[in-house]
């Protein structure tokens, strides 16, 4: 099948998530993280963010400057920045009507990514804030910075 027909995202996104390690095919195991997460808050993966981050889990792309609808965010795909975080997940999953589990960080340590069981992205840290129907979506809306 042709490189371009199967490609999830745009090729500045692609680039640059080839440039953080990721490539096609990429396939890590979650269960550290899943354990401490579980071990120290509780937390409870669900199979959409498990096979996030067996594609992206580790991932960190520098802060970047101007987007096109918004600035271009740091993002860090480490799921136990949310460690001892449980009680703010627990607020966002409230607020977000589904039960969120961390997938990482935006923004210089702003921001926590979240994942419901559905694969829709949020972000949050004082309140919830839907961002992306799916993971390709967010990834490709953070590094181009779009709103």
């Amino acid at each position: 099948m042709n490189e371009e027909i199967q490609r999830k995202w745009s090729a500045e996104t692609d680039s640059v998530l080839r440039a953080a390690g990721w490539h096609p095919g990429r396939s890590i195991s979650t269960a550290a993280w899943e354990s401490a997460l579980h071990e120290h808050d509780g937390f409870e993966i669900h199979e959409a963010a498990r096979r996030f981050l067996a594609e992206f889990g580790g991932l960190a792309v520098p802060a970047r400057g101007a987007g096109r609808t918004m600035a271009r965010m740091e993002i860090n795909l480490d799921p136990t920045l949310a460690t001892w975080d449980a009680e703010i997940f627990e607020v966002l999953s409230e607020e977000a009507g589904s039960y969120l589990y961390p997938i990482g960080m935006i923004d210089r340590r702003n921001g926590y990514l979240g994942m419901a069981p559905d694969g829709t992205v949020f972000t949050g840290m004082d309140s919830v804030t839907f961002f992306a129907d799916n993971a390709d979506e967010a990834l490709e809306k953070l590094i181009e910075g779009i709103r």
